[in-house]
């Protein structure tokens, strides 16, 4: 899969750096989760054109919000249907959809150690332009996220991973969108700065 495409641009929120979701009213803001705010906090910096799609990919989701749901069935049977609702995977992104009214589609990935590689093929089977959001909640909180398009700030070829390669993992993939990295190379997929 040969194919050049431009990033940028980039956002990346290091562990136990909290989110800066100020520009969302108060209101909203207290109701989001810790994953939703790094998500919005993210995807503030990168979305270039209100109608992009956007690629949300987390490895564990919503892990706090599912353990507190879980807790509470077994508690008392009951399930709160505003945790409920917030737990699941496409929340961040579809709440970040009715925030912003983007209309185009959107999309959750959860692929294990994969999640990153797994995000960005979702990312380029898609139209662009396109923004990627790759958020977790575990581990102090961080994230990454970029915008793809066809013309734009940093060109990238793309071809295929190879399978003897790690997973990317965030560091990897911070590194690459910041700029301190010229490639990034995993299993699936193989990014090089132009």
């Amino acid at each position: 899969m040969k194919r050049r495409l431009f990033i940028g641009p980039v956002s990346v929120i290091a562990p136990g750096v909290a989110p800066d979701v100020s520009f969302v009213p108060p209101l909203m803001r207290r109701r989001l989760s810790p994953l939703q705010k790094m998500f919005f906090a993210l995807a503030k910096e990168v979305e270039k054109e209100p109608s992009a799609s956007t690629v949300f990919a987390s490895c564990d989701g919503e892990d706090t919000l599912t353990r507190r749901i879980v807790d509470d069935f077994h508690a008392d049977g009951s399930v709160s249907p505003n945790r409920f609702s917030s737990s699941v995977y496409n929340a961040a992104p579809g709440l970040w959809s009715v925030f912003t009214k983007n209309r185009a589609p959107y999309t959750a990935v959860a692929a294990g150690d994969d999640t990153i590689e797994c995000g960005i093929l979702e990312l380029l089977a898609g139209k662009e332009p396109a923004m990627l959001v790759y958020a977790e909640e575990t581990g102090g909180g961080y994230g990454a996220a970029a915008c793809i398009s066809e013309k734009g700030e940093c060109a990238v070829d793309v071809d295929d991973g190879d399978p003897s390669r790690n997973p990317v993992d965030f560091a990897a993939l911070s590194a690459f969108l910041l700029g301190e990295t010229a490639e990034l190379n995993g299993r699936y997929v193989s990014l090089r700065r132009v």
